[in-house]
């Protein structure tokens, strides 16, 4: 293959993960996602050197998995450079590059153009489908205007969803697009995390920060949480990740802020059910398949369970009322709620594995050069 520099070309696939976000075993959903990611690809026998924006994330988890470039950002007319990942993917020797999340691309397009080096581009989200359903058309412009022009200089793109792929061809018909969804590593989830006699409690936890995270708190606090409460006075509500949740949901009675947890699997194993409460999504949420994981029964509305095929192990419930009886009634009957919940668990620990999600990214690796 040629393209690559100074090095010879490698005998074997190499790959290049560049990333404006550092991949994170223990971070939040994308970071996540990138390290299982990244995991996956070695343990199909794929060489991956990682380059990764400098800065304050951690990325000690990242160093014990594949060797760690981090980079900085200069600015070079009108364009983003750094001349330390130029000389990175220069000395690699890399067959193929994968580049994370859309906003990484201005950071590492120009070093890529210059090597010659054919990259995937994984959407973790596709925002322009965002701003479209929250019926705000001018940044739906921007962001298709991006997405076109990265389509346009990717030889591949995966998404996290047939319905956020389905958004990207219609961006750019011509498209090369596949899925590779989210997936949850089973090393994280052993039964002994899962307990016997789980408190009645329902869980809601992710980055609150994050818009979907706190749109579908403010849903719960104003249309779900107050009958719940009502009705099951022995009741609480855990919330669970970094940021501050709504002030909203925060005032509700029995509603508490446990922070960042290092041990989820058994946060979450240790409630009667977890809830997936995202009304308005974007991408597919790292959360469902590990609270389907969790042993906990799921209450989830259609959007919150976007890119999992797993009817029949949850409960789906997209309007308020539908939401709310269904968490009273798990609630109240723990024997059905555990028998969901091992459903739900015996599911995703048989189908939803980061190596079969990740299985696009893997075929893309071995078979550019071919």
């Amino acid at each position: 293959m040629s393209g690559l520099g100074a090095s010879a070309p490698a005998t074997e696939p190499r790959v290049a993960w560049l990333s404006a976000e550092t991949p994170d075993r223990l971070g939040g959903g994308g970071h996540r996602r990138q390290y299982h990611q990244i995991r996956a690809l070695r343990e199909a026998g794929i060489d991956v050197r990682v380059a990764t924006l400098a800065g304050p994330q951690d990325d000690a988890s990242l160093r014990d998995l594949a060797p760690v470039q981090r980079f900085g950002t200069l600015r070079l007319r009108g364009l983003l450079a750094d001349p330390s990942l130029d000389h990175f993917l220069a000395d690699g020797g890399f067959t193929a590059a994968v580049v994370a999340h859309i906003e990484s691309v201005p950071h590492v397009r120009r070093a890529l153009t210059r090597r010659r080096i054919p990259w995937l581009l994984d959407f973790h989200n596709v925002n322009s489908r965002w701003h479209r359903l929250r019926g705000d058309k001018p940044r739906t412009s921007v962001w298709r205007t991006r997405e076109r022009a990265a389509l346009r200089r990717a030889a591949m793109a995966t998404a996290c969803s047939q319905e956020e792929r389905r958004t990207l061809l219609d961006v750019v018909p011509s498209g090369r697009v596949e899925v590779a969804g989210h997936g949850i590593d089973p090393e994280e989830w052993p039964d002994e995390a899962v307990s016997p006699d789980p408190a009645p409690a329902l869980a809601f936890f992710g980055a609150w920060g994050h818009g979907p995270n706190s749109e579908g708190a403010e849903w719960l606090a104003e249309r779900v949480w107050p009958d719940v409460a009502e009705a099951a006075p022995d009741a609480r509500l855990l919330l669970a990740g970094p940021g501050e949740p709504p002030p909203v949901l925060l005032a509700q009675p029995r509603v508490e802020h446990v922070g960042r947890i290092d041990d989820l699997a058994r946060f979450l194993g240790g409630v009667r059910i977890v809830v997936v409460p995202i009304v308005n999504g974007i991408g597919a949420r790292v959360k469902f398949g590990e609270a389907l994981a969790s042993g906990a029964a799921v209450v989830s509305t259609s959007t919150g369970a976007e890119g999992f095929d797993a009817d029949g192990a949850f409960v789906r419930a997209d309007e308020p009322a539908d939401f709310t009886q269904a968490c009273i009634a798990l609630l109240s009957d723990g024997q059905r709620a555990g028998a969901l919940g091992q459903s739900g668990r015996a599911l995703a620990l048989d189908r939803f594995d980061w190596l079969t999600a990740s299985q696009p990214i893997v075929r893309f690796a071995r078979g550019v050069g071919d």
